[in-house]
């Protein structure tokens, strides 16, 4: 009995084990049928989605085309609009500048009218000496002006003959020196004439920048006596420079017609020793010390011919040291004349100064003339405005209000008072 109920609990547990084995297999078959769908479905939604985010990536990109040409039409938008704007900016300023322009022209000229109807006489009164004042002050500046550039031609073209008036200078004085050889008087003469014809070459006026031997000058000399320079140039600021022709040709020509060489040895020093007696007998007149007389210390010594002077300071070298201490320089033609046009230039800015000096006190005088001008004008524009208030406001009374004057006065004529003119109507 206990083997059969044994065998019995034994098949039941044999049968449950095998209907949950069953069950078992049956539930994994339906899960993996179960999941196999799924499988299929999830795919499916994979690939479905894949297939969206392709689209999306493909507009996306479309998207992103389309901004970056949006960005490029912005940024010439944006440049077209700031250059219309430019041009709308430039265009509304200068219709707005042209148009208050007009307006300010016609304003003026429509008070300028009427000033000029008002007070004509009155103006004239005080723009006629201010119209010669600016006339004046217009021809001072021209004049100045003309003037200055007139003497830059002048000096550049007298520089360019310099050479040129040296050369010729030089090549008379050597012609003469036969004809003026031995007679002392008339080489003096001679030399003489060479320094007025430098002077008056230079630009500088005889007897206003320069006196020949001293005309009028009442120069005298420290015992007394008269002295007569050949020259005295005459500077700024009451100042003098003199200049004393010595000519010695005798030794020269000598020198320049002998052909031996001992020979033109001897009148070669025989020639410097001249020059040196010059320069002694020139610096014992002392003309620096004349009274009456602003020289430097020292006076000019001219020798007309350029040769003759080269010559001499190239075989007499201490020959300018010796004429130095003597107070004495010694000066040819061209150096002279370099010294002449500095002085001609000393003089011509000095009349331009003065020129200036009279252009500023005209200027002074019309800017005074001018404020004083405004001034009247000012004064003359409220006495217009009262004028102008005071018409009003009588016109006012006379044609406005019952029973004004003009209305009462119509009356008299509608009533057949005689009248031999016609009231206008007044405003």
């Amino acid at each position: 009995m206990n083997i059969i109920v044994a065998l019995l609990i034994e098949g039941i547990l044999i049968a449950i084990i095998a209907y949950f084995i069953a069950l078992r297999t049956r539930i994994s078959k339906i899960d993996y049928e179960i999941l196999n769908t799924n499988k299929k479905l999830i795919d499916e939604k994979l690939k479905k989605i894949e297939d969206e985010n392709e689209s999306l990536k493909k507009e996306l990109w479309d998207i992103s085309n389309k901004y970056t040409v949006t960005e490029v039409e912005k940024k010439n938008l944006e440049n077209n609009f700031n250059l219309y704007k430019v041009d709308f900016m430039q265009k509304i300023d200068e219709k707005y500048r042209l148009y208050f322009e007009n307006l300010a022209n016609r304003i003026f000229d429509e008070k300028t009218d009427k000033f000029n109807k008002i007070s004509q006489e009155s103006l004239n009164s005080i723009i006629n000496p201010l119209r010669d004042s600016i006339q004046t002050f217009k021809q001072k500046i021209e004049t100045t002006f003309i003037d200055h550039n007139k003497d830059q031609f002048l000096l550049r073209n007298e520089i360019q003959r310099i050479v040129l008036a040296n050369e010729k200078i030089t090549l008379q004085a050597e012609n003469l020196a036969n004809a003026l050889k031995g007679e002392v008087k008339i080489q003096g003469n001679w030399g003489e004439v060479i320094l007025e014809k430098m002077l008056e070459d230079s630009g500088l006026r005889k007897d206003q920048d320069y006196k020949l031997q001293s005309s009028g000058m009442n120069f005298t000399g420290e015992e007394g006596n008269k002295q007569y320079p050949d020259v005295v140039i005459l500077l700024p600021e009451n100042k003098h420079i003199i200049v004393d022709s010595k000519v010695s040709l005798t030794h020269y020509e000598r020198y320049c017609a002998e052909k031996i060489e001992m020979s033109k040895i001897m009148h070669l020093k025989q020639f410097t020793t001249s020059l040196r007696c010059h320069i002694n007998t020139l610096a014992e007149k002392k003309y620096q010390n004349i009274d009456n007389c602003n020289a430097p210390d020292f006076v000019l010594m001219f020798i007309p011919i350029e040769g003759a002077y080269f010559l001499a300071i190239q075989k007499d070298m201490l020959l300018h040291e010796y004429s130095w201490n003597k107070k004495i320089v010694i000066v040819c033609p061209s150096t002279l004349f370099a010294t002449l046009k500095t002085i001609e230039s000393v003089w011509r800015l000095e009349r331009q100064n003065r020129n200036t000096m009279e252009i500023a006190r005209q200027g002074g005088a019309l800017y005074d003339k001018i404020v004083g001008f405004v001034t009247d004008m000012q004064k003359l524009g409220k006495q217009i405005d009262i004028v102008s208030s005071i018409y009003s406001d009588t016109m006012k009374k006379l044609s406005e209000g019952h029973g004004n004057i003009l209305s009462r006065t119509q009356n008299l004529k509608h009533l057949g008072v005689k009248t031999s003119k016609k009231l206008e109507c007044v405003e």
